[in-house]
């Protein structure tokens, strides 16, 4: 597993940021997704064999926010 950070602007409150967090570990491969609207920034934990940090922000966009490749960490 390897995890990724990803800038998400537009989350209007925490409630939008607990409904993209379901959104995105109901993909096959994400198993964690923790989004802080505060600070505006994912951590998302996946499986690089089954997801790219590029389909997560194309997913994070499709519902309707503005995603940014923020970097990666240790996982």
């Amino acid at each position: 597993m390897e995890i990724t950070r990803i800038e998400v602007r537009g989350l209007p409150d925490d409630d939008a940021a607990a409904r993209l967090e379901k959104a995105l570990t109901g993909r096959t491969g994400v198993p964690r997704a923790s989004i802080d609207p505060t600070v505006q920034l994912a951590e998302v934990t996946y499986d690089p064999e089954h997801v790219s940090p590029d389909d997560i922000i194309r997913w994070i966009e499709a519902a309707g926010y503005e995603a940014r490749f923020a970097g990666h960490r240790g996982g």
